[in-house]
């Protein structure tokens, strides 16, 4: 099974109240995934930069989880820094300085508040009970539809997906906190494949009861990524965390979900050990850890890594990330011998040169790694030889309160491709264009691989009304494509339509058609979505 590596900077603390802190606290939503980019969908996105810090909630804090690289007026799109698995409707956190959310110019924005973080309790802390304070929580729940038709032979079909993120802490001002992040799909007409797999359409990514015994001693069971070590991926389990001044340590033992379905399977037996020490000291921080773990299957040892993290921001306007994965063990033979294979290099950097310009780079050197016991994982290595190439660098520049642009370029190298792949893409973005009050977003983007080339460009514009309770947008993307192989060519016109209205002040209605256009065929998608914020 293909393990997750992962980007993870450094937990922050917990926010104070708005009186006493330099920020203010923004919620957004994840509104689309595609393989490489996360769009993130707030009220309004000023306020919030290029290279900016994302987070999501959990447990006690926040933790940092997306890099701003593209923005609209209500949107930024994003790269993910985290191992957590973020998917449509996930809530996410912008942290946004007084100054920049309150300013004089541009128009005052209206902040959505995030209930306070809470503080660890104590024997001395007041419980919301004694101090009459209500039952913090905060989440999403949403229904969603997705249909799909088309003029081809191909039948239409239509999904519902339904989504559940909550987090409870301190639960009747008790030490005990709840968090889950849970999802069920099924197409209509297939009711019989839930039926026979329950798993097939519910994704449990995060289900999980925390019981702080104080401020520095933490037990977790259920299921849950933690973030020292999260390239390994979900535990179901039991873990437990101890915190000392600048050092912390934990154990973990349970099973990883399963590798078909992410289901549970407690005949992947799990168990490991972290140590970590981090510093801060202002606004400069650094964290670094090391683990160790086993993975079984029916016990049997299926992989054993060590795996190093560290990230700091020592250095005024430079954050450095970095994550190393070592394998302990393999098969020689069908006979177990100790070894020392990198699996798993990654780094990241970026810098911010003033408020208006920041740049970013990484370098991705990691591999399928073999489960000696489990099946897929040595087919996967075979396809995927070697160690993958990659590199990636981001630069974005605010040109004014109204104009921002961006350019990213990449490259990576398989040793089983005939050449390398390359990408390059670009936009600009106007918002509230005088006379129209419309932004404004123009993209383009190229990629080439060693079967196609393939070249998008692409307009958006969006409008609010009724002081932002509505908006509406309309999008058109042209698409090349050439193959490689038999010098084949074609031309598609996407064209895209988007409404939502925010009902009250915590309920939403989201409505939008993309319709994909060819020379001889048309295939159209409306996706609706009803989700309700507490």
């Amino acid at each position: 099974m293909r393990i997750f590596l992962t980007i993870l900077i450094i937990t922050i603390m917990a926010a104070t109240a708005k009186a006493q802190s330099d920020f203010v606290e923004r919620v957004g939503k994840v509104s689309f995934v595609s393989s490489q980019n996360i769009y993130v969908r707030f009220k309004s996105s000023e306020g919030i930069n290029i290279g900016d810090t994302l987070y999501i909630p959990g447990d006690d804090k926040l933790s940092p989880a997306l890099i701003v690289n593209g923005l609209s007026s209500v949107s930024c799109l994003c790269t993910s820094i985290t191992g957590h698995i973020i998917s449509i409707d996930h809530i996410v956190i912008a942290r946004i300085r007084e100054e920049k959310a309150n300013g004089k110019t541009g128009v005052a924005v209206p902040v959505e508040k995030v209930a306070e973080q809470p503080v660890m309790e104590t024997d001395t802390t007041d419980s919301p009970k004694q101090s009459g304070q209500k039952q913090k929580l905060r989440g999403t729940i949403s229904a969603n539809s997705y249909t799909y038709f088309s003029d081809t032979d191909r039948p239409g079909s239509q999904r519902f997906r339904y989504t559940l993120s909550l987090y409870v802490p301190q639960i009747g001002g008790s030490k005990f906190s709840f968090e889950t992040h849970t999802s069920f799909n099924h197409k209509q007409g297939e009711w019989e494949n839930v039926s026979d797999n329950i798993f097939s359409a519910l994704k449990i990514y995060n289900l999980s009861a925390r019981y702080d015994f104080n401020n520095s001693t933490s037990i977790i069971l259920g299921r849950r990524i933690n973030p020292v070590i999260s390239g390994m991926g979900a535990v179901d389990g039991i873990q437990f965390e101890k915190n000392f001044r600048n050092f912390s340590f934990g154990v973990i033992a349970g099973s990883r979900p399963d590798y078909m379905d992410y289901g549970f399977n407690f005949s992947l037996f799990q168990y490991g050990a972290w140590f970590g020490y981090s510093t801060k000291r202002g606004r400069q921080s650094s964290q670094s850890s090391i683990a160790y773990v086993e993975q079984t299957n029916d016990f049997t040892t299926d992989r054993r890594f060590l795996y190093f993290q560290h990230s700091n921001s020592l250095i005024k306007n430079l954050n450095l990330f970095t994550s190393a994965e070592v394998d302990l063990y393999m098969l020689k033979n069908d006979v177990p011998v100790t070894t020392l294979d990198l699996t798993g290099l990654y780094l990241s950097l970026s810098y911010r040169l003033s408020g208006k310009f920041s740049i970013s780079g990484s370098y991705d050197a990691r591999r399928n790694v073999i489960y000696y016991e489990t099946y897929k994982s040595f087919t996967d290595r075979i396809l995927e030889e070697g160690m993958r190439q990659g590199y990636r660098l981001n630069g974005s520049w605010r040109i004014n309160r109204n104009m921002t642009t961006g350019l990213q370029a990449g490259y990576r190298f398989l040793k089983s491709d005939p050449q390398p792949t390359k990408s390059i893409n670009g936009y600009y973005t106007y918002n509230d264009i005088p006379g129209l009050r419309l932004t404004a977003t123009l993209s383009g983007s190229y990629l080439m691989t060693s079967h196609s080339d393939l070249v998008i460009g692409g307009i958006d514009l969006g409008k609010d009304f009724a002081g932002g309770r509505l908006r509406s947008g309309i999008g058109y993307s042209y698409v090349m494509n050439s193959l490689t192989e038999g010098d084949i060519s074609f031309k598609q016109h996407i064209g895209e339509f988007n409404f939502a209205w925010y009902i009250v002040e915590k309920l939403s209605l989201s409505v939008n058609y993309e319709g994909t256009f060819e020379s001889v065929n048309s295939y159209n998608t409306v996706y609706i979505q009803l989700r309700q914020r507490f």
